[in-house]
This record gives structure tokens, sequence and C-alpha cells, in this order.
């Protein structure tokens, strides 16, 4: 279920890791993200959290903010207008806990910021339209903010329950058989597949999909582009490694179901190297039919049908 593509190929290597109370470690539970218009940063730094409601995990809460105080307009890591007034909510987590917080609206357009200080600007995590969800465990403080989009005001449902901590880590390899093959274009399943990849700490949303691998040969100087189009609702990964420990160097889950996601890397180091393509899709175990082009600077080498060994000897 792999295929190896030896390429004359060029992204620099950039990682980074999710952290609890940092952006990267919540997402939204709905990957489709409305358009809303932006709100004024006037007010920014007068959050007040002295009468914050205190919480704990699997509870549900309602409340309004009908006439409850606007004390800010917009949040550090949101461009939305959220001129409504805000309820606020104060969640402390002792030890590594997974969460995911929906919030009802009866009526109006309400959203929901999270914080991880008491501060719309420094402390913003992440502001959805309905749900947020932890992707790595967190712990220590968070504030849910309850906020109504262009002044909105209505009752609402709050509920906060934990979710399953992940299983401890199964070491990934998928380094087993090679196809050998060479091209501009390609067309594969990725049904069938396995899930091996659906977190480095790069990503903007967890890909729990089946996945197809492809091996790049790329010598220093080179680099690739690859536009993916999946029947699933794709993602691509470039990694450096077909076994643990796994580096994320691109990413991209940019569109939605049957749309084309396009992914490009540059080895700007100057030794040679190989990387490796991971068709992806997110929902679990979602999966899908694909087509692939690929185009890289510099040329390609098309090599034999062989085992891996001997096309990896080639370039000794």
């Amino acid at each position: 279920m792999k295929k190896m593509l030896v390429i004359v190929a060029a992204i620099s290597l950039v990682a980074t890791v999710a952290f609890a109370g940092v952006p990267g470690a919540l997402q939204s539970t709905t990957k489709e993200a409305p358009i809303k218009a932006s709100g004024s940063t006037d007010k920014l730094g007068l959050l007040d959290c002295s009468g914050a409601i205190e919480i704990t995990l699997d509870n549900t809460y309602t409340g309004d903010n009908t006439g409850a105080v606007n004390n800010i307009n917009a949040y550090g890591c949101s461009t939305w207008d959220e001129s409504g007034g805000e309820v606020i909510y104060h969640l402390f987590l002792s030890e590594p806990s997974m969460f995911v917080g929906t919030l009802t609206g009866n009526g109006c357009d309400l959203d929901l910021a999270v914080l991880d200080q008491c501060d719309e600007d420094l402390g913003c995590l992440i502001v959805v339209d309905s749900g947020v969800s932890t992707n790595v465990p967190v712990s220590g403080d968070f504030y849910f903010v309850v906020d109504g989009f262009g002044g909105a005001g209505c009752d609402f449902t709050f509920e906060i329950v934990s979710a399953e901590l992940p299983p401890p880590p199964v070491e990934v390899n998928f380094c087993d058989a090679v196809e050998d093959v060479s091209g501009t274009t390609f067309a594969g399943t990725t049904c069938g597949g396995v899930n091996n990849v659906s977190a480095l700490g790069c990503e903007a949303y967890t890909e729990a999909g089946l996945e197809y691998y492809y091996e790049i040969f790329m010598p220093a100087g080179s680099s690739f582009t690859a536009d993916v189009t999946n029947t699933a609702d794709g993602a691509l990964w470039v990694v450096d490694s077909c076994a643990d420990p796994i580096g994320c160097l691109a990413y991209a889950d940019d569109t939605l179901s049957g749309a084309t996601e396009t992914v490009t890397y540059t080895n700007a180091t100057a030794v040679d190297t190989y990387v490796y393509l991971v068709v992806d899709s997110w929902g679990t175990d979602s999966c899908g039919d694909y087509t692939m082009n690929f185009a890289a600077t510099g040329g390609a080498v098309a090599v034999e049908d062989a085992a891996f060994g001997t096309v990896k000897a080639l370039f000794r």
C-alpha cells in the first residue's frame, strides 16, 4: 500500500508541539468555520472575570447573556464581532484531562471563547461558533466566555464533558512493501489502509482517517508540490520518517470533501534525504479515492521495479 517516488526535489523544517494551555491543544468540533464580521478592538484589556462561575467536568450549565455587561468586543485569537454581553465560566484541571465543550444558544448567535488566563488578548486559545474539544490532555486554568456575536443575547446551555484520554502510543512503522513508480499523475485510494498519523503538532485538525504513503528521494535544494483531490475530506502530511519518531515537515487541510489540498516541501539542507507524503483525511476511519498531480523542481529519476534496498543503493 505504499509507493515510492524518486525525485530531484524543496520547505524548511518547521515542527511545533501542542502543549496544555496553549493554542494547538484545542480545536473546534466543527470543521467548517462560519464567516463572521470583524469586531472593534477598542475594548481589549477590559475582560472582568471577578464574577466567573466555577464549573467542573461532566456537567451542564444554563445561563443568559441578555443584558450582561459587555466589557469587550473582540478576542486576540479571533476577528469576530463579539459585542454582546459576556457570561464567564472557570474550570481548573489539576490533572491532565480531555474534554468537549458544547454551547447551544436559544435563538441567537452566541460564540464560545476559551482562555488560559483572564485576558482576552494574551489568554486567548480559540474562539468557536458552537463547540470545542481537546486534541491532547490539558491541565490548569481555563476560562470559557459565552459572548454574543454582533451584540446578540439570549439564554443558552453550556455542556462540558470528559473525553477519553488517548491510548498509550503504539509504535508506528509504515516502511514495509514498496512499489516503485515515477511520473507526475497518480490515482489511488486510502480505503483499506490504517490510521498511523493523526496528530504531530503541526496540524489544524486531528486527522483520524485511513492513509496511503509515498516516499520521495530529495537531493539538497530540491522541492516538490503535490495537489491531491480526495473524495473524502482530504489532508496531506510531509513527514521525515516512516517509523517512530516521526516529525512533521509540512501539512495541509484547507478544504472540505471532494476539493483539492496542496502541500509544498523544500529540502533546504545541504544533504540528500528521504521524506514521506501521507495522503490522509479528516473524520474517524474516513477514506476515499484520490488523484494526485506531482511537480518537482530539478527533474525526476525513473527507476526499475526493485526492492527498497536495491533502490536506495542507486544513490549511495
